[in-house]
């Protein structure tokens, strides 16, 4: 009987294809993988055949469905899909709730600077935490960048060269309720308990002085040089209507709004080169192989600066260093390039552990000595006729939530998030990974176990 292990997805155009090359890659090792938004694997979790639930986060929110799934039978694992900026000592309890580490087998660091961290808040546990990446980091490995080469082809069709932003508004121009959190605690109380006040702090007022820096800098830019196409995307859970006011406010053919129709990957790929601000979006730039510039919010480095998106970018302070960066590509041919020292790279090697290896290959050997005590344990209710009666009701309940339990602005960041996923959308995924990686997709059974919850394994 194959060992089961059920990944959730939170953010799908973030994470979606990481989880599916995990997927692939356990089912190569004869697991049996399901993956689905974290909503649908818990709905169902009841009537799942006991296995590993694979947690993106470890906050205190994660403590109720953990304890319910152990009280299920299920095992589980954890980690921070964050926790590559996010991993100062002093959060660290509040990134990896005790709760939560102690419902865990193992707690998966992206790098050995998280591990470091954790350790801090967990010292006799070194046995549990576990450096082993992130397979979002995976992809930019070149047998999987040709996953993004029909999009790659489309962008550069479609707008020829340009540079790209990538927008990291997360907190000045998130979601009304999620603004209104993030400001409550930001106007808390100074206390002697670790909080996020710091932390949230840091990263408002870093992005209120980027927007700044933005808006001065296309408020001129795109009309100087009509010829420099800019490309601005927004963040997954970002409001678009501050960017599409933007753009039509500058009112430059050059400067171009773009929707989720290609995904952030390809355009990273297509672009001359890329600008963020200490945004996960340098890092995969850099591993594309591309030239990225991280612009600096201020020339002193604040709570949350990340020392390895800062190693793998050129640096910028202000609107004129990076006009005269335009140009010297543009027009004068002088195009930068990020090479690393010897110290950089050995920075970013601590941080991400999966540099020259896969983070399914070193999780593999942690998810075989779990034991699950499974004997007689099967999917209930996985026939055709169940399958139709939960679908059923699912979309009841949607129907349910849609009218009485959300608002507008509610509904539009949890479409922004996870718009949807498919059997057919699912399968397709499959096959385009499966050419990538020489193998035959019908050596697996791909199947919709119950409704959202996409399963493969070996035949």
């Amino acid at each position: 009987m194959k060992k089961r292990i059920y990944s959730l997805v939170e953010i799908k155009s973030r994470e979606l294809n990481g989880k599916i090359l995990f997927s692939i890659q356990m089912a190569n090792n004869g697991y049996s993988v399901v993956i689905g938004k974290k909503r649908s694997l818990y709905e169902y979790a009841k009537y799942f055949k006991k296995g590993i639930f694979f947690f993106k986060g470890m906050g205190p929110k994660n403590i109720k469905p953990m304890q319910e799934l152990r009280k299920l039978g299920h095992k589980i694992v954890g980690s921070d899909e964050e926790g590559l900026v996010m991993n100062m000592a002093e959060i660290i309890p509040l990134r990896v709730d005790k709760t939560c580490f102690k419902l865990v087998d193992y707690f998966f660091a992206v790098g050995n600077i998280q591990k470091r961290n954790t350790l801090k808040s967990y010292q006799n546990e070194y046995k549990k935490i576990i450096s082993a990446g992130n397979p979002r980091f995976d992809l930019m490995k070149k047998p999987m960048r040709g996953l993004y080469n029909d999009s790659v082809k489309q962008i550069k069709k479609e707008y020829g060269k340009f540079i790209f932003f990538p927008s990291k508004f997360t907190m000045i121009n998130a979601h009304k309720k999620v603004k209104d959190n993030f400001l409550k605690v930001i106007k808390q109380r100074e206390t002697k308990t670790p909080n996020y006040k710091l932390c949230y702090k840091s990263d408002w007022d870093d992005q209120i002085l980027i927007q700044k820096k933005l808006e001065k800098f296309f408020k001129y830019f795109p009309k100087k040089y009509p010829n420099i196409k800019i490309l601005i995307k927004k963040h997954p859970t970002e409001k678009k209507e501050y960017w599409r006011d933007l753009v039509k406010k500058v009112n430059c053919k050059n400067l171009i709004f773009v929707d989720d129709k290609y995904p952030t990957n390809a355009y990273l790929i297509a672009a001359e080169f890329s600008i963020g601000s200490n945004c996960h979006t340098s890092l995969e730039s850099f591993f594309f192989d591309k030239p990225t510039i991280n612009w600096r919010a201020s020339k002193q480095d604040s709570y949350l600066t990340s020392k390895v998106i800062r190693a793998v970018s050129k640096e910028l302070l202000n609107q004129k260093e990076l006009e005269k960066v335009c140009k010297d590509w543009f027009f004068r041919k002088k195009k930068f390039k990020n090479n690393l020292t010897i110290s950089q790279k050995k920075l970013l090697s601590n941080n991400i552990e999966n540099i020259n290896n896969f983070s399914a290959t070193i999780q593999k050997k942690y998810f075989d000595k779990i034991v699950l005590n499974n004997l007689n344990s099967y999917d209930k209710y996985s026939n055709k006729f169940s399958f139709y009666i939960l679908e059923i009701i699912r979309k009841l309940k949607n129907v349910y939530y849609t009218i009485y339990k959300t608002d507008i602005n509610s509904a539009e960041f949890y479409k922004a998030k996870f718009d949807g996923l498919n059997l057919n959308e699912y399968k397709h995924l499959i096959k385009k990974f499966c050419k990538l990686m020489n193998l035959n997709f019908n050596d697996y059974l791909v199947k919709e176990i119950y409704p959202g919850c996409f399963n493969i394994e070996k035949k």
